[in-house]
């Protein structure tokens, strides 16, 4: 875990990001270099690389497990924000890493994506071969170590996108890292758009002509269940997309709930990090019920002071109404009296 790096890093500050991604190649390279033939594949240099942050800390764990059962290749974890994992795995390294900051998407629409810009820091691993990425929430349920295999960016597509253009899913890719690629990425990111507020966006703007499409299968985003349930069975790779199975409430609105897939995810917890997700859901729950029985404090609290302006108005009204009772009754006085 390297030591003294900044929590954030502003996309702006080329030569920043640059010469981080060029200390952070060496820093891998050293690492698996002592592997010995270990980190090679085919006599390549090759890693898996997952980012983590505290909101992903049982994904991520749950990944490595998953990762381990079917593959003892390096994985390099690159922690973002201050996060340091819990756990650990034979031939796993973590890289403390700055979040990658862009100043014009933190407005997006998407903002629950501004994090995944993190994940950029995967094309300065130009000393490796080949490198598979592979987003946090994800579950590997057979071998997938071809992936090495070939040259180029492949991912698979993203069957729900709303472009009018085809879009990959950045949660799972296959890159051949090259310093060119690496340069061109990070010194025009900070004018790069993106579609989505997010990484996908800017992956698709800079590599979207140039994708070696993979099948679902080695990305099987949860979001295709309703429409593609058949498919999961032979999905290499599931995407928890949208509803994380490690949270109670759901990232999107009108998410179903897709308890089957979860059950799949929750099976590879240990105890340790069933007990967990408990606790972070009961956390949640009594979170939410004292927000709902604050506010419904503040309706009453509303209500009572309506009530008592409302009464202090009747007594009002009620008192000139007995005024103007008298104020008849004298006049009418007068009238029968003289």
């Amino acid at each position: 875990m390297a030591s003294a790096v900044p929590e954030t890093i502003d996309a702006r500050a080329t030569d920043d990001v640059l010469a981080f991604a060029a200390h952070l190649d060496c820093t891998a390279a050293a690492w698996l270099d002592s592997l010995g033939p270990g980190a090679r594949r085919d006599g390549r240099r090759v890693a898996y690389v997952l980012v983590g942050t505290a909101e992903y800390a049982l994904g991520l764990d749950v990944l490595v497990r998953s990762l381990r059962a079917v593959t003892d290749l390096p994985i390099l974890l690159l922690a973002a924000g201050g996060w340091k994992p819990a756990f650990q795995a034979p031939n796993l390294a973590v890289l403390a890493v700055p979040e990658i900051v862009k100043l014009d998407l933190e407005g997006s629409m998407a903002a629950r994506f501004r994090r995944t810009l993190t994940k950029l820091w995967t094309f300065g691993f130009v000393s490796l071969d080949r490198l598979v990425y592979l987003d946090g929430d994800c579950l590997v349920r057979q071998p997938i170590d071809d992936l090495f295999d070939g040259a180029g960016f492949a991912a698979a597509p993203d069957l729900l996108s709303n472009q009018p253009f085809p879009v990959f899913n950045s949660g799972v890719f296959a890159l051949s890292p090259d310093p060119a690629l690496r340069n061109a990425l990070f010194e025009g990111l900070p004018a790069t758009p993106s579609f989505d507020g997010g990484d996908q966006g800017i992956l698709n703007a800079l590599l979207g002509n140039d994708v070696r499409w993979l099948p679902i299968r080695d990305n099987y985003l949860r979001t295709y269940e309703p429409i593609l349930s058949s498919a999961a069975s032979a999905a290499r790779v599931l995407h928890y997309s949208a509803k994380k199975p490690w949270t109670v409430a759901s990232e999107a609105v009108g998410d179903p709930a897709l308890l089957g897939l979860d059950d799949v995810w929750t099976e590879r917890l240990d105890r340790a990090g069933l007990m967990a997700m408990v606790t972070a859901w009961r956390r949640s729950v009594a979170d939410s019920e004292i927000a709902a029985n604050a506010a419904l404090g503040r309706v009453e609290a509303d209500l009572a002071l309506q009530r008592r302006r409302f009464n202090r108005l009747m007594r009002r009204v009620l008192a000139g109404l007995g005024l103007v009772a008298l104020l008849q009754l004298a006049l009418l006085g007068v009238w029968l009296f003289g």
